[in-house]
């Protein structure tokens, strides 16, 4: 049974590449891609994501509140990314600092 994955980003070099990464798991992954966490509740309960993975743009504020109803409405596995000073760190439930691209896959597709 294929997961589903909702990919909340913004078009930008980072995000774009491991969309593509991602994209490649077509045996093991359905995606869904938005731009924003307001587009990602109002399609979640009809995408029903196993996993979210959020690319965080550095700078960016007021996005705190919604992350937090995003993680309190699904009962999901909630990956966030960001790429600040050129280094990756992931926080799912554990912080990954100096991530690679082999960390987040692994995150995603456990």
């Amino acid at each position: 049974m294929k997961k589903r994955l909702l990919v909340i980003t913004k078009p930008s070099l980072f995000g774009t590449g491991i969309i593509s990464l991602l994209q490649k798991q077509t045996e093991q992954l359905e995606m869904e891609i938005v731009p924003d966490i307001k587009t990602a509740l109002q399609i979640g309960n009809v995408f029903n994501p196993d996993v979210i993975v959020h690319f965080k743009e550095p700078g960016v504020s007021g996005e705190e509140a919604l992350s937090r109803d995003l993680m309190s409405r699904y009962p999901t596995r909630v990956i966030q990314c960001t790429l600040e000073a050129n280094q990756l760190t992931i926080f799912d439930r554990t912080r990954i600092q100096n991530a690679t691209v082999e960390d987040l896959m692994t995150a995603v597709l456990k």
